[in-house]
This record gives structure tokens, C-alpha cells and sequence, in this order.
């Protein structure tokens, strides 16, 4: 048995899966000390800095890839995805709630007194934080080695797109499998959200847009009183009680975990597919 073969792929580099080890052992044991801290924010800021330090590092030396391949581009279009990707959130969100009122299966009912500015502020930016550290792994490294990985193991381009999507949303799923009243259901549901947040990223090779979808689905989703991702909404502008079943409503865990959530996932890649159709159609005419 050649040894070599063993560690090294076709083209020279440490295969995928060690590197995939020990990048995300090394990445542990850096954020490990983050957890002693009792300030949420101040946790993610910390880890959403130390990943993306990592990130030049690994891309550096172990992945040996630009950069830019994980999706991190500093530039004016990433704004503008974030932006797009933001409001194609809230309005997914609004739009849930509405339905979810009109149907019968929420009651809600007006807070009288409303959260002061400077906690919606920071609310939001944790929830900017959260985003940036899960699409920068999930997507931005995690999608990307997988990808890479299989098709140097001589799948085909779109098979390897397709395997590395659902395996890294996957484990996008069970990330999230130690938060309250998570179910198969909740992580079934979340292996789908991933997928949606993986599509625009794949399309434009940039995360902007994924970073966008995140932040403002989950930021809108506790402002409007629906329970995100088994987390209460704390401060929210209204408050939402599930009175249809478990299944639309997604219970305790919240609309992730039933088929109100569904509906706002595929609402979501519609509405991401048909902006870049459009934006496509606009840069050609140009």
C-alpha cells in the first residue's frame, strides 16, 4: 500500500478529509477559551475573528487556495448582496407571520412595551455575527473542501456540487441539534435552509448574499415574537402564540421546525434565483 496515497490527493496537497481534521480541530482548540466568557456578543465577535484569521492561514498553507475561494470578497458587490439578501429575509419573515395569522395556526397579540433601540441594535448585530461565523464555515469551508474533494476523487462537476451541498448543510443541521427542543424534524428542516444558503453562494461565489439571508431571517424571526431556532424572543416588537399544530408551526422550536418554515425557505431561494436571474439579465444589457 502506498502511504503516500493515503495522505496526499493527485495534485500534491494534503487530502481533503486531514485537512478538513485538522482544520477544524485547530479551529476548536483556538475558540475553545471563548466559552468562559459570559458576554454573547463579545463570544461570536471572537470567534467570527479567529475563524477568519484561521482561514488565511489554512488557505495559506494547508488548503493552498486565494482567499476569496471561501467567499470573503471586500468589495462594493458584497454589499450589495448583503443588502438584497437582508431584505428578501424580512420580507419572507413578514410575509410568514401573515400568513401564519390569516390561517388561524399564530395569535398575536401588540407588547406594550417595546425594546429600546440600543437592544435592537445589539441584537442585531449579534445575530450579523452568528451569520457571518456559520456561512463562513459551513458554506465558505466546509462546502468548498467537500467539493473540492470529490471531484478530485473524479466525480463529476455536478455530482460533487450536489453531494458537498447536502453534506455540508447536513452537518449545518446537527450544529444546531443541542438547542432546545431540537427534533430529526428541526435538523431535517435546517439540512434544507442550509441548502437554500448554499445555492446563492455556489451561483455567485460570494457570501454576501448567504450572509444577508441569515442575519435578517433570523434577526426578523425575534422581533416579530417567533421562537428562532428553539431561542424565545426576547424584546420583540409583538408576541406570537402557536395555536395550529406542531407540524405548521414548528412548536417550541420555532417555524424552522414545521412547514411555515418550509414555505419561507423556498419563498427565500425563489426570491434569491429571481434576483440574480434579473441582476444577470442587467449586467448583460450594460
Amino acid at each position: 500500500m502506498n502511504l503516500s496515497r493515503l495522505f496526499y490527493s493527485k495534485d500534491q496537497r494534503i487530502r481533503v478529509l486531514w485537512r478538513l481534521l485538522i482544520f477544524t480541530s485547530c479551529l476548536f482548540l483556538s475558540v475553545t477559551p471563548l466559552f468562559l466568557l459570559n458576554n454573547s456578543i463579545v463570544q461570536f465577535f471572537g470567534a467570527a475573528l479567529v475563524l477568519i484569521f484561521a482561514l488565511y492561514l489554512n488557505a495559506k498553507y494547508l488548503d493552498k487556495r486565494r482567499f476569496s475561494e471561501y467567499g470573503l470578497r471586500f468589495e462594493k458587490k458584497t454589499v450589495v448582496y448583503l443588502i438584497v439578501g437582508s431584505l428578501i429575509s424580512v420580507f419572507t419573515v413578514v410575509l410568514l407571520l401573515i400568513i401564519g395569522k390569516f390561517s388561524g395556526i399564530l395569535a398575536i397579540s401588540r407588547i406594550p412595551v417595546n425594546p429600546g433601540l440600543s437592544l435592537i441594535l445589539l441584537f442585531g448585530l449579534k445575530m450579523f455575527l452568528v451569520a457571518v461565523v456559520e456561512e463562513v464555515f459551513f458554506r465558505g469551508y466546509l462546502f468548498t473542501n467537500l467539493y473540492q474533494g470529490f471531484l478530485l476523487e473524479n466525480f463529476s462537476d455536478n455530482t460533487s456540487l450536489i453531494i458537498a451541498t447536502v453534506l455540508s448543510s447536513i452537518f449545518f443541521g446537527l450544529a444546531h441539534l443541542n438547542n432546545a427542543n431540537a427534533s430529526l424534524l428541526s435538523i431535517g428542516f435546517l439540512t434544507m435552509n442550509g441548502i437554500v444558503w448554499c445555492i446563492p453562494f455556489i451561483m455567485t461565489k460570494n457570501l454576501g448574499l448567504s450572509i444577508g439571508l441569515h442575519t435578517l431571517w433570523n434577526f426578523t424571526q425575534s422581533q416579530l415574537g417567533f421562537t428562532m431556532s428553539g431561542n424565545k424572543a426576547k424584546h420583540s416588537l409583538v408576541s406570537i402564540e402557536n395555536i395550529g399544530s406542531n407540524l405548521w408551526t414548528g412548536g417550541e422550536y420555532g417555524p424552522e421546525a414545521g412547514l411555515l418554515g418550509v414555505i419561507g425557505f423556498i419563498l427565500m431561494l425563489l426570491l434569491t434565483l429571481f434576483y440574480l436571474k434579473l441582476n444577470q439579465s442587467v449586467q448583460q444589457h450594460v
